[in-house]
């Protein structure tokens, strides 16, 4: 039997606690927080050049043909891998690896409608005292809801392709003309892997509205010109289509990324830093299938969250230090799972076989008393 949630023998008494084998976990990976800019470019320039290569093939190949799905196949995982790149950006310190953004956000962002502003709010993700609850756009209490909240956001990727368009083709230039409008539209439409609405992006004075303007008229005017050349017949209609197919199917890879990354057991409390890490996952090393649902080494989901700065080339040798450094069933020992299968097999039995007031026991808390196990 593998355990799935392992019982806790201390709680964090605060959301400050961290635990004692963290001085340890930072030894072990000190030398490694350097990103290298060479990798960062080749990964991103290679991913998106067959990206856009086969999304091209894709849309000029006629009729369905097996060279057709798997043009359409290999797009859609390049482009994900390609804007996977935005969650590192949103953790790169000021100024860092600046030529790096601004490449990415020409090369990426503008021309997939997914700028880099549109994941500011990751960071409130990784604060413990928004962690799980209201004010982190990327956290819903998966875990313990009825599994019918998943079906509604796996469709919901359905109808977000149409929402960023709307926002490009109409709001933006609004808020432009009419700017008292624009404040509203950068705080709560101007963030796109959110999948909690009551999220509400923070505009601060260090906000670099300015930059964010040209990303926004960018995006517009991307917008714009396939609309004018299907208007002008220049392309057919359904050309719009098989992009919305892209994109659809890129936000669906990214929704079973995000559901294989926690547990998803809080519901709108605030978890301690040993907490959060216990609510993380991690997925094995060296799986090529588990790279292409979960690129850029987020399936160390754990280990990013104890050290979020750690570039992603260099996750996988961290855990594989951390494992050999730290004391067999650790606290990071036991975010380790067997699976993407087996985190969605504890998603079922938390959600549907066992009842909400059994799997919240000892207060309500979700890492209190025993926790559940499935071979």
């Amino acid at each position: 039997m593998a355990t799935i949630y392992q019982p806790i023998s201390s709680r964090a008494t605060s959301k400050h606690d961290v635990p004692p084998w963290l001085k340890t976990a930072k030894a072990a990976i000190r030398e490694l927080a350097t990103p290298n800019a060479k990798i960062y470019w080749a990964d991103m320039l290679i991913s998106i050049g067959v990206g856009y290569g086969c999304g091209a093939a894709f849309l000029s190949l006629p009729g369905v043909t097996w060279l057709r799905a798997l043009c359409f196949a290999v797009a859609v995982f390049a482009i994900f891998r390609a804007t996977s790149f935005v969650h590192e950006i949103a953790h790169m310190r000021s100024g860092q690896m600046r030529s790096f953004q601004i490449g990415w956000d020409l090369l990426c962002g503008i021309p997939l409608l997914f700028p880099s502003f549109a994941y500011t709010h990751h960071l409130d993700h990784h604060r413990c005292d928004s962690y799980g609850t209201d004010t982190d756009g990327e956290y819903l209490p998966f875990g313990v809801d009825p599994p019918r909240t998943i079906g509604y956001f796996f469709l919901l990727t359905m109808v977000w392709p149409f929402l960023v368009v709307l926002r490009f083709l109409f709001f933006t230039p609004v808020s432009f003309i009419y700017p008292p409008f624009r404040p509203w539209l950068l705080t709560r439409f101007s963030s796109f892997g959110v999948i909690n609405f009551k999220h509400r992006l923070d505009i601060t004075p260090s906000t670099p509205q300015v930059y964010w303007a040209f990303l926004d008229l960018a995006c517009s005017l991307r917008v714009w010109i396939p609309v004018v050349l299907v208007g002008l017949g220049i392309y057919d209609w359904t050309r719009l289509g098989l992009m919305f197919a892209i994109a659809a199917t890129v936000l669906s890879l990214n929704f079973i990324r995000t559901l294989c990354l926690h547990h998803y057991l809080s519901e709108e409390e605030q978890f301690s830093y040993l907490e959060q890490l216990q609510d993380s996952i991690t997925l094995p090393d060296n799986v090529i299938v588990t790279e292409l649902f979960i690129p850029l080494g987020l399936r160390f989901h754990a280990l990013h969250h104890l050290f979020p700065h750690l570039p992603y080339h260099a996750l996988g040798r961290a855990h594989r230090r951390l494992m050999k450094a730290l004391p067999a069933g650790s606290d990071y020992h036991q975010t380790v799972r067997s699976g993407m299968g087996a985190i969605f097999a504890q998603f079922w039995k938390n959600t549907w076989q066992a009842p909400k007031q059994k799997r919240l026991e000892s207060g309500n808390r979700p890492f209190s008393g025993a926790r559940t196990t499935a071979s």
